[in-house]
């Protein structure tokens, strides 16, 4: 179970950033089976073009089925953005790096959006945090960007000695001595933090991403049943009559600007809270 006693999150919203009124809410919650029909799909029947071969009925697609697909679309826009919808709590080690030290002791956090952090402590490789930074000295004006900075830490130990912060133990005053000695240690750092969009409300954007994605695997899955009835024709007693219907290509239309929609939309989303690439000095 995760621990929330000590969090600290940024001096504002998640979404707008560091928003802390506003007269109109940018939060909706997770988009679904009416909103896909509204915003996406509107004028198209969520019917299979074959019959149940019980009933002889068309099968319609059912709201719990679309709740499953809108599922599998989370999943889907988590992966191409780089990003958590839903709080996820990590632990992380990250190396120590004196360049970005004695920037301010940034620090960049490899899973977006951040919410919270938890904790941030010097652990060894035995896993037992022998040093814990208090969160009063973590920086988190832009926690949603994935950036930490420590600024008393940083006053303190920037003449390259120890100082007069304590530390937990002996073991601990010792580790941290290693500051004033190397240029980089390796999984130095131990952060607990928190991703993703708190209580179920994500930014419109991301709902109209969802939505887009979620929509194109259920044109997908309707224009299948269509793939057979293309055409066709009648002849009786030299009377002939010859039908052609689009098939598949019924959905070709809207499943193209699904396409241009989504590909817009990825863009919009990843530059906006998804992980982006840092480098490090050595």
């Amino acid at each position: 179970m995760s621990d929330y006693t000590n969090s600290k999150s940024g001096p504002g919203a998640l979404y707008p950033e560091n928003a802390v009124d506003a007269e109109h809410s940018s939060l909706e919650p997770l988009i679904g089976y009416e909103e896909i029909k509204r915003r996406h799909l509107f004028g198209l029947p969520l019917v299979s073009a074959m019959k149940d071969p019980t009933s002889g009925r068309p099968i319609e697609m059912t709201p719990e089925m679309v709740r499953d697909i809108i599922e599998g679309a989370v999943a889907t826009v988590e992966q191409d953005c780089h990003i958590e919808l839903f709080p996820v709590q990590h632990a992380v080690k990250l190396p120590f790096d004196r360049t970005l030290y004695e920037s301010f002791g940034f620090v960049k956090l490899p899973h977006r959006p951040v919410a919270s952090i938890e904790a941030l402590a010097v652990t060894p490789s035995n896993n037992i945090n022998i040093y814990s930074v208090p969160l009063d000295w973590v920086e988190t004006s832009y926690l949603p960007r994935g950036q930490l900075n420590l600024i008393p830490l940083t006053v303190a130990f920037g003449s390259g000695s120890l100082g007069t912060i304590p530390a937990t133990s002996t073991g601990g005053a010792f580790f941290l001595s290693i500051l004033g000695q190397r240029a980089w240690v390796p999984a130095f750092w131990k952060v607990t933090y928190t991703t993703g969009f708190a209580g179920g409300l994500f930014p419109r954007m991301i709902n109209e991403l969802i939505g887009t994605v979620a929509a194109q695997e259920i044109l997908s899955m309707l224009a299948a049943t269509y793939a057979r009835n293309s055409s066709f024709s009648l002849s009786i007693d030299g009377l002939g009559q010859s039908v052609s219907t689009p098939g598949p290509n019924t959905f070709t239309v809207r499943s193209e600007a699904l396409e241009m929609k989504r590909k817009r939309l990825t863009g919009q989303v990843r530059a906006k809270f998804g992980t982006k690439l840092f480098s490090g000095t050595l």
